[in-house]
């Protein structure tokens, strides 16, 4: 008897699960008055860019840039403006190269649209770490992928690898196409989360032949840029695993209701040729 009792609680947990209905929700769209500011600094002597754009409702919209703003950035002592590039709309470039400096405060200024949004940041060293390392595909004579790049988690520092790997030279290809040229992010914290320091999710496999050149990019955090990185991939790429988190909105360091983060790093750069 209790082993029928067992059977239809079972058929009745199953099909409780199996029935489900779609449902289209009906978003209303909201109209943000704001901008987005994606701003990083770094110790390269170049011009350096803030790109500023405007916040979307629909997450497979193009992003609008946000245009004709007034931009410059300031050390405390010396201003320096910043023009929208003819080409790239929304895109703000330093009119004189400059080279961030270790300690030393930086005050973004965005005019836009009678607003003003205002953000400070500063420059920590970056450390030098071991190379990346890769090996060949198993099974594969010709292709190879990247089989670690750095820890996920340290107690001393935090940082932001940026790895271009690129074979377009090889066919003949666009540097800037897609098929013949990847690019990988990836951050070490210095806090253990379930779903990136015990239990990653699965990234997609890159996989590129010999002779590929791999270009690989350290870039030094402050704790309220990695405070901010963390949450944009707790928003992003640790979503869908068993220990998602809840969604919220990222923190930001631009006042008057602005978002997104302005920020500075010390960055340190490796070539090596896949061989």
């Amino acid at each position: 008897m209790r082993f029928k009792f067992n059977i239809l609680v079972l058929v009745f947990i199953l099909g409780f699960i199996s029935c489900e209905k779609k449902i289209a929700w009906d978003i209303p769209e909201t109209e943000f008055n704001t901008i987005v500011v994606d701003a990083l600094l770094t110790n390269e002597y170049k011009f350096q860019e803030v790109r500023l754009s405007l916040p979307r409702n629909d997450i497979n919209d193009t992003t609008p840039p946000a245009t004709g703003a007034t931009v410059s950035v300031s050390d405390g002592i010396d201003s320096l403006n910043f023009t929208e590039s003819a080409e790239h709309s929304g895109l703000y470039i330093s009119e004189e190269k400059i080279t961030a400096i270790i300690d030393k405060e930086y005050y973004l200024t965005v005019e836009y649209e009678s607003e003003i949004y205002e953000a400070e940041t500063y420059l920590v060293p970056v450390y030098t770490s071991n190379r990346l390392y890769y090996a060949p595909v198993e099974g594969s004579d010709i292709l190879y992928e990247i089989k670690w790049i750095a820890p996920e988690y340290s107690t001393y520092e935090q940082a932001m690898y940026e790895i271009i790997i690129d074979w377009s030279y090889l066919v003949g290809g666009n540097p800037e196409d897609t098929v013949t040229r990847a690019k990988i992010f990836h951050y070490t914290l210095n806090t253990v989360d379930v779903s990136y320091t015990i239990f990653p999710q699965d990234k997609e496999k890159v996989y590129f032949p010999q002779y590929s050149i791999i270009i690989e990019r350290k870039y030094s955090l402050t704790d309220e840029h990695a405070a901010y990185i963390r949450a944009l991939i707790a928003e992003t790429e640790w979503q869908g695993s068993l220990f998602e988190e809840a969604r919220g909105n990222l923190p930001t360091n631009i006042s008057n209701g602005g978002l997104g983060f302005f920020a500075a790093s010390s960055m340190i750069a490796d070539t090596m040729v896949v061989q």
